[in-house]
């Protein structure tokens, strides 16, 4: 069972999810009872499989640190949200809100009813100004996120910035910085940055990333990306610069050369941000850089920014000034302390008063909280809705009398209602009988015409007076249904016409005299035609002529006026012979 007194948090990186458990001391400080962290496969900036990703990486690390059915915080990727920073002029205090909606409206590039919002105050203490920060967030994709997380069976009941839980773990954790900091947050698909000095903070998030550097990689060797990460993880660091001996490894050296290019755009956007902090917020230069997330686990990452940026570069102690439970191992959870800012600040949060309290709510959280703050009044209208049920069971039970009659009376109007039902299915089944009957006369009557619009196109079909027929019939499975003029039929074989449906063909027969068209090509010609009509059915006519013309005699001498010729056609929606 879980102990109500701890802080359950998760961090949701672009490529890797992060967890903790968390409790509070009776003095007001962390402890940290566990953690876990799930690694995700796949280049980050693939969108398409960010969500299904991110559920299977949510349920393992629910299951690891056994959170299901727990209270838990969790925080979404900088460059998720929206971020701002926006002076107000001059107002009243009860103003404030109405001018930060109206600075929302035109400041978030997305319809204000389609977002979760919210602001903070981030102006230093007696400033002539007034500044906050938006941060606004679509509220579809807000949902979507925060429905993976629910499905690993966690009660989510809060949702913070990466940026804001970074800033608000850093108070707790460096009390005594007295001098501008600057927190680079080095994530997968892109970095946070976070100025912070005396009574004000400002963040601003850089589209690159580790996996920026993990493509650069792939790139330069041919390699996938899965490739790339797992030896930019195991071997890769950023190359020095100046007169340092290269790595002995050429495959190695040549990597760190890649990796020291890549970081370089980075370092380029950071600088570039640092002299906007300073020329248009008015800000301070940093005197100490820390560096966070992970990528400050990159060999010589540290170096580099020392040697860019001319300051003194460390690692982001995450776990600081929290307190380790006797069963957590220390040497891992300090090797993981660059990455643990977001989750300690989550769990300030969780226990409330931190320096910086951004909230965006997805509609479920949003239901939720809106139904415990309505809660008293349910209550007091439940209690009116049962003393309304209590006076309204005296009148039910007057009116259950007059029911019962008025359902008697239907009771006996539905039997006679039932007994015209009967009639009316006798009568309709005589009259599909009927229908039946009258549909067969009708096709007797259609087909009557058919013979006759046979004959008559079979005769369309002479092209000159060379050929005429002699003997048109039809047959059934190749036995003569017409009694013969003479002689007997060809065939005396009875046809099993249980065993199979009968299959009719037309035999024809003719004669075709001798000719300048070709002799037997006349007929050969006909028989095309024929093969061509609606009533056969002889799509290989062409590949097989043999199989329709049965019989093609011709003379050689002369000595015949005509030869005689035999056609079979099988027929096709023929009328049925009995």
């Amino acid at each position: 069972m879980a102990d109500p007194k701890s802080i359950a948090v998760i961090n949701l990186g672009s490529q890797r999810v992060s967890g903790a458990v968390f409790a509070k001391t009776p003095g007001g400080d962390l402890i940290l009872k566990r953690h876990e962290i799930v690694e995700m496969d796949g280049d980050p900036s693939v969108d398409v499989s960010r969500i299904p990703q991110l559920k299977v990486a949510v349920y393992e690390l629910v299951t690891k640190l056994k959170l299901k059915g727990q209270k838990v915080w969790y925080s979404v990727a900088g460059h998720t949200v929206f971020t701002r920073f926006v002076k107000l002029p001059p107002v009243a205090g009860d103003k404030v809100d109405q001018i930060v909606e109206f600075e929302a409206k035109q400041n978030v590039p997305f319809p204000i009813d389609e977002v979760s919002w919210d602001y903070e105050f981030v102006s230093p203490k007696g400033s002539l100004e007034t500044e906050v920060v938006l941060v606004a967030m679509k509220a579809d994709s807000l949902n979507e996120i925060h429905d993976a997380v629910s499905a690993s069976g966690v009660n989510a009941v809060g949702v913070d910035l990466a940026p804001a839980a970074l800033y608000n773990a850093f108070r707790y954790n460096y009390p005594d910085a007295d001098e501008p900091v600057l927190v680079i947050d080095l994530g997968a698909r892109s970095t946070n940055l976070v100025f912070i000095e005396e009574g004000r903070f400002f963040t601003r998030n850089l589209l690159v990333g580790g996996a920026a550097v993990t493509n650069a990689v792939a790139k330069e060797f041919g390699i996938s990306f899965i490739e790339a990460e797992a030896q930019k993880v195991s071997q890769g660091f950023v190359a020095l610069g100046g007169a340092v001996e290269d790595h002995p490894d050429e495959a190695i050296n040549a990597m760190s050369k890649v990796m020291r290019n890549a970081v370089t755009r980075l370092h380029a956007e950071v600088l570039r941000t640092i002299n906007y902090y300073r020329s248009q917020q008015g800000g301070s230069a940093p005197r100490r850089v820390l560096l966070a997330g992970g990528g400050a686990a990159t060999g010589f990452i540290a170096e580099f920014f020392a040697e860019k940026l001319k300051l003194p570069v460390e690692n982001f102690d995450g776990l600081r000034g929290v307190q380790l439970d006797r069963g957590v191992n220390a040497d891992a959870a300090r090797a993981a302390s660059p990455c643990m800012g977001e989750l300690a600040g989550l769990a300030l949060r969780g226990m409330g008063g931190c320096p910086c309290e951004l909230d965006i709510v997805p509609d479920a959280i949003f239901t939720a909280r809106d139904a415990s703050r309505r809660a008293p009044a349910l209550i007091m209208a439940g209690l009116c809705l049962f003393g309304a049920l209590g006076a309204s069971i005296v009148w039910c039970q007057k009116a259950q009398a007059a029911i019962e009659g008025r359902y008697n009376a239907i009771l006996a109007e539905g039997q006679q209602l039932q007994s015209l039902g009967r009639s009316i299915q006798a009568l309709e089944g005589q009259q599909a009988e009927l229908t039946a009957r009258s549909a067969q006369l009708e096709q007797i009557v259609k087909e009557r015409s058919w013979w006759v619009r046979l004959l008559n196109d079979l005769n369309k079909q002479f092209s000159n007076d060379v050929i005429w027929l002699t003997v048109v019939e039809p047959y059934q499975d190749g036995k003569a249904l017409t009694a013969p003029l003479w002689g007997s039929n060809e065939s005396s074989e009875k046809s099993d016409s249980a065993a199979k449906p009968p299959a009719f063909e037309l035999r024809i027969q003719g004669l075709y005299r001798k000719n300048t068209e070709g002799d037997q090509q006349v007929v050969n010609d006909y028989a095309a035609k024929l093969a061509k009509m609606e009533y056969f059915d002889a799509p290989d006519f062409e590949d097989k002529k043999d199989k329709y013309i049965i019989k093609l005699e011709s003379g050689a001498d002369g000595t015949l006026f005509a030869y005689p010729f035999e056609l079979r056609f099988p027929l096709k929606n023929c009328p049925q012979f009995k």
